[in-house]
Formats: structure tokens, sequence, C-alpha cells
């Protein structure tokens, strides 16, 4: 007995001290990810419930509910990785996908298989017209037209005039078809292909996709907003697309589509969609924009009822004609993460993202930045005070929590000195036009945003002005060229700022004075845990240390060649380290040795931050979000 209970007593101190190391053991959960993660090219709806939408990394979805639901086809996956670019279907069975490398896809059971067929090509294919189950064309690079009467068990090539790049193709019957594409190019053909005839298009700019209602009535869309149209199928005239120039030139249209002669949509550019109720005559584009990414495929339903598909994984559906439209699917290639206090954070990235969090991480809603281009670095000052910078200039300000955000900068300014709160002196007027990568506030006075070859700019006052700061006048020509892409102050005084060519910039007095080194490797970001003690890291892995102010920097021995992208420290012994392919490095002493810690994610990673009860977080590309 004495020995059972000297047993138990053993048992249960064993446990007493095991039990709390196997619940302190973590791992990384998925708040949030993409469910598709491809460039959508293309939607098309053979009749109200079945649907098909394809993209690149071989993605085909279809829908046999009319939308509601979207699957991914074959059951078992394709045995090659393709970017697919055209899908047509005749009947709810038979159908046809086009894409790079000369291939074409078939179906005879509504895409639960598909068969590749043999067309003797590699030119990449960009669209695809079938009439019937024998009939249809395949265009492409090179002035490329194919045809095959007998459903695309075999395929001959048509003579064109051309080496334009073939964009699309639409027949009506056997016999009559258009085809469109590089420098306004129109043809027309009556006889199956046998022989083309040039029509005038009116424009030299590239047509990216042609629709015909009919033998008479049809439309063509393509670069610098170019949109013409024939109401005979002989004679075409252009049409005023009215698209907005957010580059500062005319967004391109890359597909149109026509519910009857009056109801028309086309996808374009950054997010823009073009409405006509008129046939065209007069074209509007929607006053907001769902998404800011490439939209590339258009279909209406009907003229209530229309699918547009575009990059980033997007899927936009309207049933009012297009006055709004719901955001069925869509990616955010995150790429900075901000938390002001334990509930409120942000994350932006790239097409203009913006996602926010109130409730502490468990929900993340898009906010409209106003912005359509990348946004690399976010910060706020206080709980309705904030800032992002990216591409394109840009520096973004809410003062309401980022219910609206404005433009500080102005992207057109071309270093003219007209956004008055952002002053660049002297011989570094021009670098107020340069786009920047990262941000960092060490209070909420004084922040450090940098950049583009060079470029770094600095406030004191919370946001309300900024001034340009040559980290390079001490001495080192070169870093004041090389982008920079990481900064981090612990302080007003002390930061640090890393880039291209191994660049490592110190200072410890507020940017006055900087030390600064260079190198070989790329580096992405730098984390400084005391005025000491900092670590920077970057390409095919990796991370260095210093622990005398940046006198010395010590390469640390990583377990990845994987890029590193971001770097973040609890203590001066415990750390984290993110990067490409959802690697995630964890060190307990202070990066003498680092190891691999188990991802729940193979998608890159961008960002890593801490809030203030210790959650930790991580994001990164199709929208990606981790908690720990």
């Amino acid at each position: 007995m004495k020995r059972r209970i000297i047993f138990a007593s053993l048992l249960m101190t064993i446990l007493f001290y095991v039990t709390p190391f196997v619940f302190a053991q973590k791992d990384w959960k998925v708040v949030n990810e993409s469910k598709w993660q491809a460039s959508f090219s293309d939607v098309f709806f053979v009749d109200d419930m079945n649907g098909w939408i394809v993209g690149s990394n071989s993605t085909i979805l279809n829908t046999n509910d009319g939308g509601k639901t979207w699957n991914q086809q074959p059951n078992q996956l394709l045995p090659f990785i393709n970017e697919f670019k055209k899908v047509r279907f005749i009947t709810p069975k038979i159908g046809w996908i086009v894409g790079e490398n000369g291939m074409v896809l078939k179906t005879t059971d509504g895409g639960q298989e598909w068969s590749k067929l043999n067309t003797r090509t590699r030119v990449a294919l960009l669209g695809v017209s079938f009439v019937d189950e024998q009939h249809g064309w395949a265009c492409g690079d090179g002035g490329f037209l194919m045809h095959t009467n007998n459903g695309g068990m075999s395929w001959q090539q048509q003579t064109i005039d051309t080496n334009n790049t073939i964009e699309g193709v639409h027949f009506v019957t056997p016999e009559v078809g258009w085809a469109a594409g590089g420098g306004g190019t129109l043809l027309h053909t009556i006889d199956g292909g046998m022989n083309w005839q040039f029509q005038t298009s009116a424009t030299v700019n590239t047509l990216d996709a042609i629709s015909m209602l009919d033998d008479t009535t049809g439309w063509a869309v393509g670069a610098g907003g170019a949109v013409v149209s024939t109401m005979d199928g002989i004679n075409w005239e252009v049409q005023q697309s009215n698209v907005p120039n957010s580059n500062g030139m005319p967004e391109p249209i890359w597909d149109v589509h026509f519910a009857n002669k009056n109801v028309g949509i086309a996808a374009a550019e950054f997010g823009v969609i073009l409405r006509t109720f008129d046939g065209g005559k007069s074209w509007e584009p929607l006053n907001y924009r769902p998404v800011a990414a490439r939209l590339q495929g258009a279909h209406m339903k009907s003229a209530a009822e229309a699918w547009v598909v575009g990059d980033k994984s997007t899927i936009l559906h309207t049933t009012d004609g297009g006055k709004t439209w719901d955001v069925v699917s869509n990616t955010s290639e995150l790429r900075a993460v901000h938390f002001h206090n334990d509930q409120l954070g942000w994350a932006v990235g790239l097409a203009g993202s913006v996602l926010h969090t109130n409730d502490g991480g468990e929900n993340w809603l898009p906010q409209n930045s106003g912005d359509v281009f990348e946004l690399f670095g976010v910060g706020f000052v206080d709980a309705k005070r904030g800032y992002i910078v990216g591409s394109n200039a840009a520096l973004l300000e809410t003062l309401d929590g980022g219910k609206t955000w404005k433009s500080v900068s102005d992207p057109g300014d071309e270093g003219h000195g007209r956004a008055t709160r952002i002053q660049f002196g002297g011989d570094m007027s021009w670098k107020s036009a340069m786009g920047s990568y990262a941000l960092s506030f060490g209070s909420s006075t004084h922040g450090w945003a940098v950049g583009e070859t060079g470029k770094a700019m600095t406030t004191s006052d919370g946001g309300k002005t900024w001034v340009g700061v040559d980290i390079a006048s001490d001495g080192n020509p070169v870093a004041g060229f090389n982008n920079l892409f990481g900064v981090h102050f612990i302080d007003n005084k002390t930061g640090w700022i890393v880039g291209a060519g191994g660049t490592i910039a110190g200072t410890a007095d507020g940017g006055m004075t900087w030390k600064i080194t260079s190198g070989f490797a790329e580096l992405q970001d730098v984390f400084a845990i005391n005025p000491l003690t900092a670590w920077a890291v970057g390409s095919q892995g990796t991370i260095m240390v210093t622990t005398d102010g940046g006198v010395s920097w010590i390469d640390q021995t990583v377990p990845t060649e994987e890029n590193i992208n971001a770097v973040l420290f609890i203590t001066e012994k415990e750390g984290w380290a993110v990067g490409d392919k959802g690697i995630i490095l964890y060190t307990q002493d202070g990066g003498v040795t680092w190891l691999k810690h188990s991802s729940p994610t193979i998608n890159n990673l961008r960002d890593i931050v801490r809030t203030k009860n210790g959650t930790l977080w991580i994001i990164g590309d199709s929208t990606t979000i981790l908690r720990y």
C-alpha cells in the first residue's frame, strides 16, 4: 500500500511539472487566408445555373447553383501548372479552356474531367470561340489563329496578314466571325476563317477583347480606355469610355459583355467597372470601386445580373445592373500590420488594401483607402489618427480610425513641392515624388518613413508635417540612393534604417547624424530591443545582430535560405522572424540558435507584431493573418 502511495505521489509530482509545459505549447492559428490563390482571367455562364471561372495556377472554378457556391474542378489536381485565359461552353456538359503554351482543354461532363487536346503549338492562346460542338477558333500571340471542325480533336492554323497579337475572337455562326488585337487590329470573315478581311477600328490602341451580340452588333475594348462598336458588322466607331486616369493615363479595359443592345458592362484596371444603358453612346465608370484589383473578365447573365472576375482571386457579383456589387472573393496581398492597442489593428497591402479589426483580431473588415496602388507601411499615433505610406509617393491620413482616408501627398507633384505638409528641400526635392516602403513611430509625435532611392522623411508633430532627411550626409553617398525597406525607432532619438546593398543606418540623436554601414544582402526589416541591441533581416535567410549600437554586426546561423521579411524581439533573448513560403523562425537565446517553428501556411509572410497583451500577429500574401 505504501509503495502505491509513494508511486502516486511521484506521478502527481511529475504531472505537476510536466503539465504546465504541455499546456504552454502553442501553435500559430490561421485567422484568415484566401480560399483561392489565383488571378482570375475569365468568367462564363452557359445558362442561369452553370458557370465557370478560370485563371492562373491551372485554376478552374464551377458553379451549378447560379453562383451561390463555387467549387474547384476537376476533383483531382491537374498534372500541370498553367495560366488559363478563356473558357467557353456550348452546353452545361461541353466546354473548352485555352491558355499559355498552346493549351486547350476540353470537357464533355461539365468539368468533372478535362482532356488536354493536341494543338501542335506552344503559342500563348488568349481567346476562344465555339458556335457548336464541332466548330471552334482560338487565337493568340504573333497573329495566331487556328480552327477546328471536329470539336478540337485536330486544329488547323488560319492565315492572316499581321503579326499583331490576336487577343480575342468571336464567331456567331460557323461562317461569320471577328477577331481583335494589337494596334487596333479588327478582322472579319464570312467563310469560317478561310479568308480574313481587315476592318477599320478607328483606334491604334490594342484591343484586348471583342464581344458580338449577333452578326451586326458588337463591341471591342482595350488599352488607353479604348471602346469601339459596330452596328452593321462592318463599320466601327469610337465610343467615349470616360475611364479614370489613376496613374496619369486612361485605364486599360480588359473585357466587355452586353446583355442586350443597350445594357453592357466593361471590366478595367484598378477595379474600374464601366456601365452603359444606351449601347455605349455613353459609358460611365461606377462611382466607387468594390476592389482595386485588375478586372479581366465580365459576363452579363441578364440586364440586372452580372459577374466580374480579376486579379487577386477577385469575384464580384451584381443583381441590380451593376449599381452595387458583392465581393464574393478577393485576396489582399498584405505587407504591414499595426496594433494601436489590444483591440484596434490595421493591415495594409497591395492594390490599396486596408483591413481593420476593432475586436482584437477576431474579425477583419476592409476600409476604403482611396488609393489603388501598393501600400507598405501603417502606423497610428492615437486611436483615431493614423498614417499609411506606399508607392507613387502615397502618404494617407485618417482622423477617424480609418473610416475615411485622405491623401497628404500629391502623386502628381513629381517633386515640385506642392504637397505643403511634406517638404524636401534643396537637392532632395525630387525625393518627395518617390514611394515609401516602411513606416515607424517611435512615439505619438515622432515618426519616420523610408523608401525608394534613399527617401527618408520624419515628423515631430504626430504626422501634421513631414520633412525630408538626407541620411547620407555623413559621407556615404551610396546609401542616399539605395532603396530603403525597413525602419524601426524605439523612441524619439534612437532608430535604425535598412535597405538594398546591405545598407544599415543608425541614429541616436533623432536623425541629425547617422552611422552607416553596407554589405551585400538586401535587408528588408530591422528591430531594436534597446539602444545597443538590434537585428536586421533580409534575402536568402540573412539575420544579423548588433549588441554594441551598430559598431559591429554579426551574421547569425539560420536554418533556411528563404528570404526573411520581418523580425520581432520580445526580450533580448526571445525573438521571431518570418519570411517566404510560410517560414517562421524562433529563438530563445538572442539568435545564437534559430529554429524553425511549425507554420500553418506556405504563403509568403511579410510582417510580425505584438500587442500589449502579448498576442503575436503575422500577416502575408493571400490575406494570410496568423495569431499566436
